[in-house]
């Protein structure tokens, strides 16, 4: 692991308890102080830009040395992104560091207080100030309020009217959308045909005689009933319309007619509101270097350390007209944009530790294109409207710059509160990184993802098209693009050298309640990067939701990843513990107690082809409940051909069930069959405590025969 330490050694000493700055500090900011005086811990600085251009001016004069800014306590309220360039890096080996002073909170926001209210009927009205620009997330001294919304209701067509309606186009039930007064204000929340994804989309027009509402901002798919999926998804809902004022009806909503500057609020209490703001950025601090984005070498921002700085009140970046192809996966998040209230582009060895991230309309924090080395330890991102932690670099091509960053010892809970999709953390494109030790629950979709599913075209089919550098790819004789739909594209194993998002460590994690609200998600997920990857020692536990795809899947387009050593207990949705789809390694994990909810496969279920050359060995699979089978081999795409037995090495596993003693014989009689599962074994594992992550084995366990290891996760996550 060598490649993941931090090398400044010279200017800081990394311990159990994270960076220790090398001198006190040599400017103070307050924000009852004065920028026209000295910024001493007597006379400090009030801004932060102010105590910025000070360490500049420092540096100018003697650059070879560390700098600390102690930031007091208070807040401090921002009317522009502060910017560190490469005017702020350190010298070579040192560092420059903003950290909270001692016992001290400084809080970054971007939200201004809004007062001027009047009663008007069972609400709140005001008319906002020319200066205070448009937003889309509002917030009382509890957090986020909820914007006023519509019942939900479903698209009146089915999938079988998606080349009829295109992207853009609602077909609605009638009198569920009247035409409101202050619609063009308004704006459609949607999952469109599948239950992966959520779109905010403002709308352009309804026509009540046809029936059809059109959005101004095209969906991620076409907007109809979702196709397959959750059951009696399409009867609860999957659509409505926030910001209309027909639709305030319940404490703590509010609307904002922006052309004219009303704002209109229902306290949480009924009573006078106080305490609320309104965001008036999306990015409060960007770390940006020098970005040649089509060119092959970017000039990074190097040595800022950021400790004990709380950010908050930051607006949801709106999606845009013109990003499609220039997307994460599935539309998860924007490929390079401002969607986060702390953004990396273009950093090495910038280090953010015991800071929190909470109550923002967006994403917390942002990785971005050149991405080196950087760590964020020992952090708090709740309540965010989008995603924890996204790490995103360049597309495919040569130009792999993203890599070797640390995410450690972090809680992230409440995540994607508005944008369902956004993962607690998200990696794209990006390989090398450290993912451990980190607290997750309560997300609407999956924890952890790695992912660079790029579809290999130029014509605008699929995810991610438009960041491919071409150029690049034909200039290291790599394969074309995709002669056109339906043509087959070029292996997995001749693109692989421009997917740049490999050998990631993904360990030791602790991850509950995840999946609560999209579907075909999971705790863990691959798909679509190089090889190389590892998912070994997590804890996954709990995930009860009926909306839960696996514990951990390796989806389309993804080889040569090992997943082992994993405790996965009371897993619900399908009830699969760890799903595959090509060759990789499933070695040494326990999947106990599942829960089939939904159309329930298997403890361990092979998805797709190829799976040639794929390894499920030394695996303790423990069932409880019926109707879940040990083993599920299909292609879930419901084309042949299904995966079979014989073309994986599949052994010394051992199976379980105490309520069904022949449960698994049908699954050793085809195994083996196929040359296949002839070592493993149907007997109690005797796992000593798995509730409290001990999957030690109890005497005369036969695990131990077979070979398998026994488990110790008691530690993991932010357990000590």
């Amino acid at each position: 692991m060598k490649h993941w330490r931090i090398v400044r050694v010279a200017a800081a000493l990394f311990t159990a308890g994270g960076f220790v700055p090398a001198r006190a500090a040599d400017f103070h900011v307050a924000p009852s102080g004065d920028d026209q005086g000295p910024g001493t811990r007597e006379r400090p600085f009030a801004t932060l830009s102010r105590a910025q251009q000070a360490v500049r001016e420092a540096k100018r004069r003697i650059p070879d040395r560390d700098y600390a800014v102690a930031i007091h306590g208070g807040t401090y309220r921002l009317a522009e992104t502060l910017v560190f360039s490469l005017e702020d890096s350190a010298a070579p080996g040192r560092f420059v560091e903003y950290a909270a002073a001692p016992g001290e909170t400084p809080v970054l926001t971007s939200a201004v207080v809004v007062g001027g209210w009047r009663r008007e009927g069972a609400a709140w009205t005001t008319r906002l100030p020319e200066t205070l620009k448009p937003f889309l997330t509002l917030f009382d001294g509890r957090g986020l309020l909820p914007r006023a919304r519509t019942a939900a209701f479903s698209p009146a067509r089915d999938y079988r009217a998606v080349e009829e309606l295109g992207r853009s186009t609602l077909p609605v039930p009638p009198g569920v959308v009247p035409n409101w007064p202050d619609l063009a204000e308004a704006e459609l929340v949607i999952r469109p045909n599948y239950g992966w994804i959520l779109n905010i989309l403002p709308i352009e027009s309804v026509d009540l005689a046809t029936g059809l509402l059109r959005t101004r901002i095209p969906a991620s798919y076409p907007m109809v009933r979702i196709r397959w999926g959750l059951r009696d998804v399409n009867a609860k809902g999957t659509a409505w319309i926030e910001n209309v004022r027909a639709a305030l009806d319940e404490p703590g909503e509010w609307t904002l007619q922006a052309r004219e500057r009303i704002l209109t609020l229902r306290t949480r209490d009924g009573g006078p509101p106080e305490g609320i703001e309104a965001p008036q950025l999306t990015e409060l601090l960007r770390v940006e270097g020098g970005i040649d984005h089509d060119g092959p070498r970017d000039v990074p921002v190097r040595g800022l350390v950021f400790r004990g700085l709380h950010f908050t009140g930051g607006d949801r970046w709106p999606w845009e007209k013109d990003r499609m192809g220039a997307t994460l996966q599935h539309d998860w998040e924007m490929y390079d944009r401002p969607t986060a209230i702390v953004r990396l582009r273009g950093a090495e060895e910038v280090i953010f530790e015991r800071c929190r991230w909470a109550h923002s309309g967006g994403a917390g924090l942002r990785l971005d294109l050149h991405a080196q080395r950087n760590r964020v330890a020992d952090c708090t991102f709740e309540h965010l409207g989008g995603a924890g932690i996204v790490v995103a670099g360049y597309g495919p091509g040569t130009k792999d710059v993203n890599r070797r960053n640390e995410i450690v010892r972090n809680h992230l809970h409440h995540v994607g509160e508005i944008l369902w999709q956004g993962a607690a953390i998200a990696i794209w494109q990006s390989g090398e990184n450290r993912v451990a030790h980190n607290l997750i629950h309560h997300t609407n979709y999956t924890a952890i993802t790695v992912s660079g599913r790029i579809a290999w075209n130029r014509d605008g089919r699929g995810d991610g098209w438009r960041t491919i550098r071409w150029e690049e790819i034909a200039a290291a004789g790599g394969p074309p693009p995709q002669a056109g739909p339906g043509l087959p594209r070029p292996s997995w194993e001749a693109r692989a050298p421009f997917l740049h998002g490999r050998n990631n460590v993904i360990e030791r994690n602790e991850i509950h309640d995840v999946m609560l609200r999209l579907w075909d998600g999971d705790a863990i997920y691959v798909s679509g990067t190089g090889a190389g990857n590892q998912v070994r020692e997590n804890f996954i536990r709990d995930c009860l939701s009926e909306n839960m795809g696996e514990a951990i899947r390796c989806d389309d387009d993804q080889h040569d990843t090992v997943i082992e050593r994993n405790l996965i207990l009371r897993n619900g949705g399908m009830g699969t513990g760890i799903a595959i789809k090509g060759r990789n390694v499933v070695r040494n994990n326990f999947v106990v107690d599942p829960t089939g909810f939904f159309q329930p496969r298997g403890l361990i279920s092979l998805e797709g082809v190829p799976v040639e050359g794929a390894v499920i060995e030394r695996n303790i699979l423990v069932a409880h409940q019926p109707g879940l089978r040990p083993f599920y081999l299909k292609n879930v795409l419901g084309v042949p051909p299904d995966p079979k037995y014989g073309e994986t090495r599949t052994n010394r596993n051992l199976l379980w069930h105490p309520h069904d003693p022949a449960w698994a014989e049908a699954h050793f009689a085809a195994a083996r069959a196929e040359g296949q599962e002839r070592e493993s074994r149907f007997a109690d594992p005797r796992l000593r405590d798995p509730d409290q992550g001990d999957a030690r084995f109890a005497p005369g366990s036969p695990a131990v025969d077979l070979g398998i290891e026994p488990l110790d996760l008691r530690q993991v996550g932010l357990r000590r």
